[in-house]
């Protein structure tokens, strides 16, 4: 796929056989993953809102790898990106030891793995000494922190979420553990690793695909999950949705190219009050990016918004005044007002430039914070579409970033 900058997101993918030695251990008898158990209700994962870099904020929660001791990391939860990305306790990047590691050799239901899902040697569930095995090197590049390359490895293993009532559910997935991180996106990253939610076109196998391994272990389970960005915090909502947090009724739109594996919904047109930024009459599209701050603009769309978007005026005594600025998507119109896109003393357009090739991104917005602090996302698996209701007030004052540990579900 073309470069994605401004995307926490997947965009190049390259598999490749390496010859690899990640060092020794003791072989256990594997054990099953625990069934994960939900019923009507959806399960809820608590976020946390952390600052990063430049006064860009991420929504991140906390996940366990590995059975009988669980090895607790924080994570991204990614929707532009389509794997479980976290360090390997044998990579020695300078980026890998900001963050904790994932170490198969302390895990009993580890298993190293190829691309194709299959073991890398036969009747040896973890590879000791040199190897002869698959590597992906992932590419990544996100408006706020840079951009970089993660080469990894595949580990088949247990991967369990903490709910907000203490409870565990887990699936088991095909992880890439990064044996190398490029340290200016990844040094800088105020967690430890991403978890993608995108659909199957965005991962190099079905064995990577979270929420469908999620779903396959529930067959009962309703094939959507859910987004609520508040101040502070946030949540996700794995198989339904929590109707207190919309103000309206979703309303739904299919997604575009869906084999892609983008959640990404066509635009009709961009105005600015009264004034239409653009017409969008060459088709335009918006990418939900959960990795990204900011509003993120197509390069050569960025400075006309840019320039509009300035006229927004400082108010004595703070805050900005301006137009709100709106995504026609045909039945609804998504709306942000000027504290959403302008922000500071010289009320300062809040956009990140995304360098896509136009060839195969043509008129792409990057929807992350600045639309999903307004608008609750639904997205359903098996239609192929997404939802989009505003958000009901919450009782929260915005107030300043939680510091970067790990938050307690």
């Amino acid at each position: 796929m073309a470069k994605i900058a401004g995307f926490a997101a997947l965009f190049l993918a390259f598999v490749t056989t390496v010859l690899a030695d990640l060092g020794g251990t003791v072989l256990r008898t594997r054990t099953p993953a625990p069934e994960p158990q939900l019923g009507s209700e959806p399960l809820v994962v608590r976020l946390q809102r952390v600052e990063g870099l430049h006064s860009s904020h991420f929504y991140v929660g906390r996940l366990s790898l590995g059975q009988p001791r669980p090895q607790e990391l924080q994570v991204l939860f990614d929707t532009a990106s389509g794997h479980l990305l976290v360090p390997h306790s044998a990579c020695a990047s300078k980026a890998c030891n900001k963050h904790k590691h994932y170490s198969p050799f302390l895990s009993s239901t580890a298993m190293d793995v190829n691309t194709n899902g299959k073991p890398v040697r036969e009747k040896e569930r973890l590879v000791t000494g040199k190897a002869v095995r698959d590597a992906v090197t992932v590419e990544f590049t996100q408006a706020d922190l840079g951009e970089g390359a993660a080469q990894a490895v595949l580990v088949h293993d247990d991967v369990c979420l903490g709910t907000e009532f203490g409870h565990q559910v887990c699936t088991n997935l095909d992880i890439m553990a990064a044996v190398k991180l490029d340290d200016e996106l990844f040094e800088a990253m105020p967690y430890d690793g991403m978890l993608g939610l995108s659909m199957a076109g965005l991962s190099t196998g079905t064995g990577c695909v979270f929420f469908q391994r999620l779903m396959e272990s529930n067959p009962s389970m309703l094939p959507q999950f859910g987004l609520s960005f508040g101040a502070q915090s946030g949540e996700i909502f794995f198989g339904g949705h929590d109707s207190s947090r919309m103000a309206e009724d979703l309303k739904w739109f299919p997604v575009l190219h869906p084999d892609d594996g983008f959640w990404e919904v066509a635009i009709k047109s961009v105005r600015l009050g009264n004034l239409t930024v653009d017409a969008c009459n060459h088709g335009r599209r918006g990418i939900i990016d959960t990795g990204s701050s900011r509003l993120g603009v197509q390069e050569n769309n960025f400075q006309a918004l840019r320039a509009a978007l300035s006229h927004s005026q400082a108010l004595v005594g703070g805050g900005c005044q301006g137009p709100d600025l709106e995504f026609d998507l045909g039945d609804m119109a998504l709306r942000l007002r000027v504290e959403d896109y302008a922000t500071g003393s010289n009320c300062e357009p809040q956009l990140g430039s995304l360098e896509l090739d136009p060839k195969d991104y043509h008129g792409v917005y990057a929807f992350g914070e600045t639309v999903l602090r307004r608008y609750y996302a639904a997205f359903d698996w098996q239609e192929r579409r997404i939802g989009f209701a505003p958000v009901a007030q919450r009782r929260v004052q915005l107030g300043k970033a939680a510091p970067t540990t790990v938050f307690t579900v």
